[in-house]
């Protein structure tokens, strides 16, 4: 299905961000990129990469080189679950976000997440909580 470097080759400042390829969320990409940035660290997400013939090795191969996978559950995409899982599964740090608590399924509500407002003054509440929990991992 998709191949993962073997040994790992994380990149220590790579943060990716994995949420549905959809207009409505460039806004929340940003915020998550700016607070990357603020952190001293850089972020991808998989539309900004084109390096495999199939759009699931550059998204694979993206998590398997990100320091930290921030998830947007918002909207309960599945992509972004099944995203999440192999993050978790290959053992790299995971944040997740999401607009509305319903969205965080049964078996990662125990996990920690960051609840955000899709507004200007929400999307900066986002960027400041992601900066601090990003130098965390650090």
């Amino acid at each position: 299905m998709f191949a993962l470097n073997s040994p790992p080759r994380i990149d220590t400042r790579q943060v990716s961000a994995m949420m549905p390829f959809d207009a409505g969320f460039a806004p929340v990409y940003r915020a998550i990129e700016a607070a990357a940035v603020e952190a001293g660290m850089i972020c991808n997400r998989a539309d900004n990469i084109w390096e495999h013939h199939t759009v699931i090795q550059d998204v694979v191969s993206l998590i398997d080189k990100s320091h930290i996978v921030v998830c947007d559950l918002s909207g309960r995409n599945p992509n972004v679950f099944y995203e999440a899982g192999i993050a978790h599964s290959i053992g790299r740090e995971v944040i997740l976000i999401t607009r509305q608590p319903e969205d965080v399924p049964f078996d990662l509500r125990h996990i920690r997440y960051i609840q955000y407002h899709n507004n200007d003054q929400g999307l900066a509440d986002l960027r400041q909580q992601l900066v601090a929990r990003i130098r965390s991992l650090q």
